[in-house]
């Protein structure tokens, strides 16, 4: 078993934190987590495994919103580029932890590719009709 080596006031900030609704818990964490990690704030390539790293930085915090913070952090643009380009991982102290395999890579570099505009519908149903009309 895990001694309770939890204090009052991180027992006092966790009820408090909790009360939020879950999306301002969330707003409130990634805020908490850009603010206190360097490598968030740049956009490194993370370390495999860096939510089990941040839950046990951030006790007072729910660990199912800080999975989701880390999730929300991996999907945006800046971090997709960041992992096509390659090179080292890294973890929350900003040391080299790992590298980005060739996988992950390509499927990175897929992910930020342009998307080829789609046609939409009604502009196909315009064009079916001007083709039939001649």
């Amino acid at each position: 078993m895990k001694p309770n080596t939890e204090t009052a006031l991180g027992a006092a900030l966790k009820s408090a934190v909790q009360s939020l609704s879950k999306k301002k818990q969330t707003e409130m964490i990634a805020e908490h987590v850009y603010s206190k990690f360097e490598v968030f704030r740049q956009f490194r390539p993370l370390a495999l495994g860096i939510h089990e790293s941040l839950i046990a930085a951030l006790p007072q915090f729910d660990a199912t919103l800080i999975s989701r913070v880390v999730a929300n952090h991996c999907r945006k643009p800046r971090y997709v580029k960041s992992l096509a380009r390659g090179g080292k991982r890294f973890d929350l102290a900003g040391k080299p932890a790992g590298e980005v395999s060739a996988e992950e890579k390509k499927a990175a570099q897929l992910m930020s590719a342009p998307k080829p505009a789609a046609e939409t519908p009604a502009v196909e149903a315009v064009q079916n009709d001007q083709a039939a009309a001649e």
